[in-house]
């Protein structure tokens, strides 16, 4: 059996199937390989066709040889199936190889077929299924390898089939066929092998995105705990599902829709469910997220809400050049999906999402709890002829085993055997399949779209900016035909060419450790440049190498009406130069032996002063880039200017930089990574090279957290291991005047009282160094074994935390200005007093110290919310005997008798603390 082979429409020579061997696997490979030796020459070229089965394979590579003597040689090559051809074809829309498209599976196919068929021919839309809608970005990405992309970010799987291209959850064919062991059922064999990359969880973690979080929810949307499986069997293997799709969201449909200005549009949906006002998440800015129609894919902010109407107002994105987005011909329509981000969500969306991430979590855990396995299989031949059928990738066929316990269907995910096969069947043939439930998305450019994915500036278009490039063309084309010489000197005002190249040869080269002074001193007839290295890119001395030394150079007396052009004079035959200032061109070969690498100009004298002109380097402009050593401009105008990395620094030293990588890790103290999150990702950085931005001396994250180790703000300095004053001043002396304020390890130092802590309006001023304040109103509760105590300030000496002293604390129920565990006073004491001079009974409060009781009446001592140790002191400063009642305590007496009152005599003063027992003690 042969197969003809084809140029171009035209036989070349016949190739014997017995010398090869089919194959074909599911989203991966298909085709004939051949082994043939034994002859002198095959004559193949790649673009060689032939048909096998009704499709048309091709030769996509030159085949690999061996010689084996002087007129025999072997050979391998692959003949590929049509899948293939689209591993050479670019997926392009609307002309751009670069773009981001949003679509359905079907959609995604047509725009597959369309490009495919733009370039060969036949090709066709297969079987699709509702999978949603999903966007992915492209850049010079190829047809194969754009179908890959899009099924995983479908979580589908492709099929080709001759030229028809399907796209579903699950590519396969059931079969009625049962393989097992034994006479007439099947196996030869049957190997079981372990998915290496494929860890087995018995423990499982689940979480979502970070939007439209719940309050008290931080970091991203998640459930609690965990669920388990197979624990018994495989002990603890943990594992997190992370989806960022899923977070309490709602999907709307819009209703109606109108523009109020250029700036301002709306939308209405009368099926919102609650009020969005007052539902902003703080720190975060509300956007609309168009799902589908014209505006799919974009998201705008979100000004304002009508509850009543059931009206989103939102802002349309500036685009540059007074160019808004959407615009009058481009917005949203009646019908198109939307939903919120940014936004509080009430709590049936949380609980939706919770059940959504809940279900997920449950399948991850059902998928992975078990080792993840494919099994090899070798069919008998005789048996598939028997059935009069075959075998390919996709199939699904039942697989038993009854020693091994299988018994399931299971699809085949890859086959090969030889290409003779079902019309010849020999001896020593074998019919091998792979089959499991584990499909690999395999990229045929997997390299090249990492490093586009990491590093390449990504830039999405979408229809508007379609809409705007077409008129800025037509702007441009206008004015290319309007383009004035006013003064009548040039010979071409306007120049059109595909691309420019501005520059010389010898001007290729890198200047390193090279300093220039221009105007030294305010004398601009001064000129100075130091030593350095010169590293020419395109010149060199064979044997020596292409880096020249240059000795420093300097002159002074130069001509103020005189121009000099600078160039480096190297050595053809040793790596040493100079510069050389000089009022003439001097070519680059314009004396014998010596390379003259021009390097600018340098002008007369204008306003005292003289500028010089670098003409070293080269420039291309090329299409819609430009590619440049450096760019100067007096204004950059960017509208859309972003990268994933921007570092900068000098003489190798990139030591800061710019970050929009989501690559936020949770660390130790040891700087050990223990964890993800994006939104710890580092945003600017200085001080560490990009590698170790994360523990740079400064940087900023995601959340707007700081890090610095120094650093001055405002007044104050920031050191290592304190924050201080910039200015300290200790006074000079023990009673000098001191100010400034100092934390860290040690302690807190505040100097002087410049701070009052009462508002203006109470016409007081209370100022201190440090204030520390209390506004906790008093537990309803007492304590009972425990202390319940709030404090503005406390001083402690832990040295007196004796169980003794903490005993006493026991049943302690208040709350204070300030609470010691011991005090010293180096000058007097003040204590508040309480005249009452009515002529009525005194009741003292909590607010009470010193009474001091005048006109007639007995005195009160506090009832409520008093507290053990509390410390009372009253004088008599009537004119009679007082009584001093207990107000519903008893008054233990200097006698130590227990009594409900006791008198004060005239002029006497007593003092009363409240025991443990719930009573007044009476001490002079």
């Amino acid at each position: 059996m042969e197969v003809q082979v084809k140029r171009n429409g035209v036989d070349t020579i016949k190739l014997p199937l017995n010398a090869a061997k089919y194959s074909n696997k599911v989203m991966a490979e298909h085709g004939l390989s051949f082994s043939y030796g034994n002859v002198a020459s095959l004559g193949l070229r790649v673009g060689d066709t032939f048909t096998y089965k009704g499709e048309e394979y091709t030769l996509n590579q030159v085949e690999d040889f061996k010689k084996m003597s002087r007129f025999v040689s072997s050979f391998d090559f692959v003949f590929e199936g049509s899948r293939h051809t689209l591993t050479n074809l670019f997926l392009d829309h609307l002309g751009a190889r670069k773009f981001s498209f949003s679509g359905t599976a079907e959609e995604w196919l047509h725009l597959f077929v369309d490009c495919a068929n733009s370039k060969t021919s036949g090709w066709s839309v297969g079987e699709f299924e509702d999978m949603g809608r999903v966007t992915v970005e492209f850049d010079s990405t190829y047809i194969l390898d754009a179908l890959t992309m899009v099924a995983q970010a479908m979580k589908a799987e492709w099929g080709i089939k001759g030229k028809v291209i399907s796209l579903k959850k699950t590519v396969g064919t059931p079969r009625a066929l049962t393989f097992e062991y034994g006479k007439n059922k099947g196996l030869y064999s049957l190997t079981r092998k372990s998915l290496q990359d494929k860890k087995i969880v018995t423990r499982a973690y689940a979480r979502g995105g970070d939007k439209n979080l719940p309050e008290g929810t931080f970091n991203y949307f998640t459930i609690p705990g965990y669920v388990e499986k197979n624990t018994d069997i495989y002990g603890i293997r943990e594992g997190e599902f992370i989806e960022e799709e899923i977070y309490p969201r709602r999907t709307g449909t819009v209703t109606a829709v109108a523009q109020i200005d250029k700036k301002l549009f709306s939308i209405s949906d009368n099926s919102i469910d609650f009020d969005l006002n007052g539902q902003k998440v703080e720190g975060e800015t509300p956007y609309i997220v168009f799902k589908s129609g014209l505006l799919e894919g974009n998201q705008f902010e979100i000004t304002s809400y009508n509850n009543t109407t059931k009206t989103i107002r939102f802002k349309a994105n500036d685009e540059g050049n007074d160019n808004w987005f959407p615009t009058e011909n481009v917005h949203a329509e009646v019908g198109d999906k939307y939903t919120l981000i940014g936004i509080r969500m009430p709590q049936s969306y949380i609980d939706a999402a919770a059940a959504e991430l809940t279900t997920k979590r449950q399948e991850y855990l059902d998928s992975n709890s078990v080792p993840r396995v494919v099994y090899e299989l070798e069919v008998d031949f005789i048996h598939l002829a028997r059935l009069n059928t075959n075998l390919d990738a996709g199939d699904i066929i039942r697989l038993k085993d009854a020693e091994k316990g299988i018994d399931a269907e299971i699809r085949i995910t890859e086959v090969s055997y030889p290409a003779v096969y079902p019309d010849v069947i020999e001896n020593g043939m074998s019919f091998d399949a792979v089959i499991g439930n584990e499909v690999t998305y395999t990229l045929f450019e997997k390299i090249q779209n990492d490093i586009k994915e990491q590093k390449e500036v990504v830039t999405q278009y979408n229809k508007q900016s379609w809409e705007r490039d077409r008129r800025n063309i037509q702007a441009l084309t206008e004015f290319r035909s309007k383009v004035l010489d006013p003064d009548g000197n040039l010979e071409q005002a306007m120049m059109q060419a595909i691309a420019g190249w501005f520059g010389t040869q010898s001007m290729y080269y890198d200047l390193d450790g090279v300093a220039m002074t221009v105007n030294a001193g305010g004398d601009p007839n001064s000129f100075a440049m130091t030593a350095g290295r010169l590293i020419h890119k395109v010149f060199k001395i064979e044997g020596l190498g292409n880096i020249w030394n240059l000795t420093a150079f300097s002159e002074s007396g130069l001509i103020p009406t005189q121009g000099y052009y600078l160039a480096a004079k190297c050595s053809k035959t040793a790596l040493s130069g100079e510069w050389v200032l000089s009022t003439e061109q001097i070519p680059t070969e314009g004396i014998p032996g010596y390379w003259h690498f021009n390097f600018g100009y340098l002008t007369t004298v204008f306003d005292g002063e003289r500028s010089f002109h670098p003409t070293k380097g080269f420039t291309l402009i090329s299409g819609g880039q430009i590619e440049t050593d450096v760019l100067s401009a007096y204004m950059i105008n960017a509208n859309r200017l972003f990268a994933q990395v921007v570092t900068v620094g000098v003489d190798g030293y990139n030591n800061a930089g710019i970050s929009g990588l989501a690559d936020g890790k949770i660390y130790d103290d040891s700087w050990n990574v223990i964890g993800d999150d994006p939104n710890k990702s580092v945003r600017f950085w200085a001080g560490s090279n990009e590698e170790d931005k994360y523990k740079a001396p400064f940087n900023v994250l995601n959340d707007g957290s700081i890090r610095a180790i120094s650093g001055e703000i405002g007044g104050f300095e920031l050191t290592s291991t304190s924050f201080r004053s910039k200015v300290l001043d200790s006074g000079g002396s023990p009673t000098g005047k001191s100010s400034g304020i100092i934390l860290s390890d040690w302690g807190v130092l505040s100097r002087n009282s410049g701070m009052s802590f009462l508002p203006s309006s109470t016409g007081l001023d209370f100022s201190a160094s440090i204030v520390g304040e209390t506004s906790e109103d008093l537990p309803t509760t007492r304590p009972l074994g425990t202390s319940d105590v709030r404090a503005g300030i406390f001083g402690i000496r832990r040295q007196e935390l004796t169980l003794d002293a903490l005993n006493q604390l026991k049943g302690v129920w208040g709350n204070y200005g300030a609470m010691f565990s011991s005090s010293k006073l180096l000058g007097a004491k003040y204590e508040p007093i309480r005249i009452h001079s009515d002529n009525a009974a005194a009741y003292m409060t909590s607010q009470d110290y010193t009474l001091i009781k005048g006109g007639t009446g007995d005195v009160y001592l506090p009832s409520d919310n008093v507290e053990i140790g509390r410390v009372i002191e009253i004088k008599n400063a009537t004119a009679n005997t007082i009584g001093i009642y207990g107000n519903g305590y008893d008054i233990y007496t200097l006698n130590n008798i227990n009594v409900g009152s006791n008198s004060l005599l005239k002029g006497a003063t007593r003092k009363y603390r409240f025991s443990a027992g719930n009573q007044w003690i009476e001490f002079n």
